[in-house]
C-alpha cells in the first residue's frame, strides 16, 4: 500500500485513504533510530484493511513523541493517544482495554543482548542466572519487564529515555540491554556509527512470557473490538504470518522454532496475569520448560 504523508508542526498524517473522514492517534518513532517502528504501523494497517468492509476507513495519525509513562496516562484519559503498543502487566490491562492477541508471536519475552565489544568473552562465561546477576541490566524506567528482571534477582539500571539506554551500555554504565529478538539487531546497526562499541550478542537468551499488545482507553470499546477481530481475521486467513515473514524488522526471526534450540535462561513473569492464554499456538511460541 502506498502511504500518502503530510507533514505539520505536531502530527504526521499516514493516509490509509485518502477519502477517509475519520483517525486514530498513535506514536511516532522513539527516536531517528527507532527500528521497530514501521513494523506495528504496518500490522496495524493491516488490521484497519481487514475490518474496513465492516467498519470504513481511518488514518492513523501520530502524535507528538512521549515517554512510556506518559503514553499510558494520555491513552487512559482519552487524552492524545487512540492506540498503544507495549508490553503488557497486570495493573496496564486493569487501567486500558488490551487486544490479547501477541503481536509478534510472544517474541518479545525473548530477549537477547546489546553489550560493547570488550565483553563478549564476559558473556560467553555466564551458564545460569546465578552469572546473569552479576552484571547490569540497563531497563526503561516504565517498562513492566523492568519489574520482571528485579524480581528474578537481576540488577537493573532504569531509565525514562529509550535512547539514553544506548548511551549507558555504550559508556560502561551498566553491562548489558535486554532487547526483543525482533529489535535487537536492527537497533544496533541503525547505532552503527555514533556507538561502534555496541554489539548484538546472540549466542543465548533470556526468556520470560511478555506478550506486546495493542492497548486502547477502557472506554473504547468499538476500537477495542475492530482491532481484535482484524488481528483474528490475519491470524485465520495467515496474513499475520506472511507480514511477519515479510516485514524487514521480523523476517530473520524465520524459522520461528529455531529459538526453542539456542541457550536459554528462563524467569517467571509476576506481572502477567494468571488468565493470559500463553498456550494458544495460534498467537505465541514458547520454549520447552
Amino acid at each position: 500500500m502506498q502511504r500518502l504523508k503530510w507533514f505539520f508542526p505536531l502530527l504526521l498524517v499516514v493516509s490509509l485513504n485518502s477519502f477517509a473522514s475519520q483517525s486514530i492517534r498513535t506514536i511516532p518513532p522513539q527516536s531517528k533510530f527507532d527500528a521497530s517502528h514501521s513494523y506495528f504501523i504496518g500490522l496495524l494497517e493491516l488490521v484497519l484493511e481487514k475490518t474496513a468492509a465492516k467498519y470504513g476507513s481511518l488514518d492513523i495519525l501520530f502524535s507528538m513523541r512521549m515517554q512510556q509513562g506518559r503514553a499510558f496516562i494520555e491513552l487512559e484519559k482519552n487524552g492524545g493517544l487512540d492506540v498503544y503498543w507495549a508490553g503488557t502487566s497486570i495493573i496496564r490491562e486493569q487501567r486500558l482495554k488490551a487486544i490479547r492477541i501477541p503481536l509478534v508471536k510472544g517474541m518479545l519475552g525473548f530477549r537477547q543482548f546489546v553489550i560493547r565489544k570488550n565483553r563478549r568473552q564476559d558473556f560467553a562465561q555466564i551458564k545460569n542466572l546465578s552469572d546473569l546477576k552479576k552484571m547490569v541490566a540497563c531497563q526503561g524506567a516504565h517498562w513492566p519487564d523492568s519489574d520482571v528482571l528485579e524480581n528474578a534477582g537481576l540488577q537493573v539500571m532504569r531509565n525514562p529515555i529509550y535512547e539514553n539506554m544506548f548511551k549507558q551500555v555504550a559508556a560502561g554504565r551498566c553491562d548489558y540491554f535486554p532487547r526483543g529478538v525482533h529489535e535487537g539487531k536492527a537497533e544496533v546497526a541503525a547505532r552503527a556509527q555514533a556507538y561502534p562499541s555496541l554489539i548484538w550478542y546472540q549466542d543465548m537468551a533470556l526468556y520470560y512470557p511478555f506478550p506486546m499488545y495493542f492497548f486502547v482507553a477502557p472506554d473504547n470499546s468499538v476500537l477495542h473490538l475492530r482491532i481484535r477481530e482484524g488481528l483474528e481475521t490475519a491470524v485465520a486467513d495467515g496474513s499475520f504470518n506472511r507480514y511477519m515473514q515479510q516485514d524487514a524488522t521480523t523476517a530473520h526471526l524465520f524459522p520461528l522454532q529455531k529459538w526453542l534450540k539456542i541457550k536459554t535462561i528462563i524467569i517467571k513473569n509476576h506481572q502477567l496475569a494468571e488468565d493470559t492464554p500463553v498456550r494458544d499456538l495460534r498467537y505465541w511460541v514458547q520454549p520447552p520448560r
